[in-house]
């Protein structure tokens, strides 16, 4: 595998009473796991409005009728400005200096996007300040244009991401909220009975997250993570596969020291290329812009100049998205010496605590408002479950190899910038077309 990033979001929402009262009503709008159509909507939530969903080679695209360049453009804004702040958290709260990161935020943002359609009050607002979401009208139908634009089948590269509405069976979902979820976020509903059956949920969403991230993440959801009071779970997993379009050749991989805050080396296997990247640098850092397949996605890395702590924490303090946009906008197309490890990052994160610092404690509190369900008793949200994997290594297709960049007769005047990734750095995979930041990690221990 030559590029993988994959990612799952796991929301908990559990009753704040210690029993959950089951209606008879029988006007259900969800799916049941044994009988769901996981090609199809609902039947019976057609009716709850005028849109038609469309579905093409069992995929069911999403309501962006009303989107627009200026409204997709303030998602993805909120997107990647929750994206450095939380980053930022992460980094503050690792239990050790020398802790990797990686995360998706994007898959978190439309997790909590889909959380958020069934806000109240304040809570309403602590999240749209957390998540920096737009109004309501903007969100819905421009995260609807994102789901669709990252799920078209490219034959160059695979990104997909799926939506999941988990609800306790027995109790009657408010279909307008429902009807929000499926239309603008794709999500599927599907009933589960976590009172009577915890743990086999727990297993059932397990499963499919799995099916939805080829494997890598096994087990999202921990024993004991569902409850008998856990009425609702939504998940969003992301699932993004790429072939570098300039691979890296394999007998130019060596053993190279990588040096951590501590001044101490270890040996890694350093991977070895040089081609025409995009590339910009300044006084504090080095930026080179790694395409994948067919140039629509691309591993942005961000090198410290200097090895020590102090210009790491200092990346990270003046890290904004204005700041992205200029190394994005810098970049300068030449021939660069690259050196760069083969690394695989897992990351697992409860992020109740850090949410909670980042300002929505109100949402995991006892009294919390999100209107789900027209008969449950008051709902809060338990813990948010995230995990990552990436996996870099030098591999690619055969019909990626880019003839003729590796030597550049235009740089014959002076040597080539060398860009050596042999102290931690900072990278993020992001889609070219918009900027939206997808994954975004820190290698500290390749």
């Amino acid at each position: 595998m030559s590029a993988l990033a994959i990612t799952s979001l796991l929301l908990i929402v559990s009753g704040c009473d210690s029993t959950i009262k089951e209606s008879k009503s029988t006007d259900s709008v969800v799916n049941s796991p044994s009988n769901s159509d996981q090609s199809s909507l609902p039947e019976n939530n057609k009716n709850n409005s005028d849109y038609k969903a469309v579905s093409k080679d069992g995929f069911i695209a999403a309501d962006d009728s009303a989107s627009t360049p200026d409204g997709i453009e303030k998602v993805i804004t909120a997107n990647n400005q929750f994206a450095i702040a939380m980053y930022r958290q992460i980094n503050g709260h690792t239990g050790q200096a020398d802790d990797n990161v990686f995360f998706s935020p994007y898959s978190l943002s439309t997790a909590m996007a889909m959380l958020y359609a069934a806000a109240e009050g304040e809570t309403k607002q602590q999240i749209q300040k957390t998540f920096h979401y737009p109004s309501m009208d903007t969100l819905n139908p421009n995260s609807a244009a994102l789901y669709n634009q990252f799920n078209k089948p490219n034959p160059d590269y695979k990104l997909a991401t799926v939506n999941d509405l988990w609800m306790q069976q027995g109790l009657t979902p408010n279909k307008a909220y429902v009807d929000t979820v499926q239309r603008y976020y794709g999500g599927q509903v599907t009933t589960l009975d976590f009172e009577d059956n915890p743990d086999p949920s727990r297993l059932i969403i397990n499963k499919k997250i799995a099916q939805h991230t080829n494997q890598l993440i096994p087990e999202l959801l921990p024993k004991g993570s569902i409850k008998k009071i856990t009425v609702a779970v939504l998940t969003n997993a992301v699932y993004f596969k790429g072939d570098w379009k300039m691979p890296f050749k394999v007998q130019s991989t060596s053993e190279q020291p990588f040096y951590n805050h501590s001044g101490t080396s270890s040996p890694i296997k350093m991977m070895h290329t040089q081609a025409d990247f995009g590339y910009s640098e300044d006084k504090q850092v080095q930026v080179v812009q790694l395409p994948y397949k067919g140039d629509d996605l691309s591993m942005l890395i961000v090198l410290p100049k200097v090895k020590d702590k102090a210009a790491m924490q200092q990346l990270v303090n003046e890290l904004s998205v204005d700041k992205i946009k200029q190394w994005n906008k810098g970049l300068v197309t030449q021939e660069v010496n690259v050196h760069l490890p083969k690394f695989k990052l897992e990351a697992s994160y409860q992020m109740k605590n850090l949410l909670t610092d980042m300002g929505m404690p109100r949402a995991f509190e006892k009294g919390a408002g999100f209107n789900l369900f027209d008969n449950s008793p008051p709902i809060k949200i338990d813990d948010v479950y995230h995990k990552a994997v990436v996996i870099v290594d030098e591999k690619g297709t055969e019909a990626a190899a880019a003839t003729g960049i590796v030597v550049n007769a235009e740089s014959a005047s002076a040597p080539p910038p060398v860009f050596k990734a042999d102290h931690p750095f900072l990278f993020m995979i992001k889609d070219n077309k918009t900027d939206a930041i997808l994954f975004l990690g820190q290698v500290n221990k390749p």
